[in-house]
């Protein structure tokens, strides 16, 4: 999902919510892969990778 890292909290609201109704658990500690990013604050052509470790609720 292409996003700015000012809206990053939102992206990462939205990753919980999945994971909690679709019945799983996080059950180890974030991870970000910056697919395309740079330095500053609010580019919205940075792509963000967000992986939560999972397993079934």
């Amino acid at each position: 999902m292409p996003n700015s890292y000012d809206t990053s909290d939102q992206a990462y609201a939205a990753l919980i919510s999945w994971i909690e109704a679709n019945g799983y658990k996080i059950i180890g500690s974030k991870r970000e892969v910056y697919i395309i990013g740079g330095n500053e604050q609010n580019n919205e052509s940075y792509v963000t990778e967000i992986q939560f470790p999972v397993t079934r609720a």
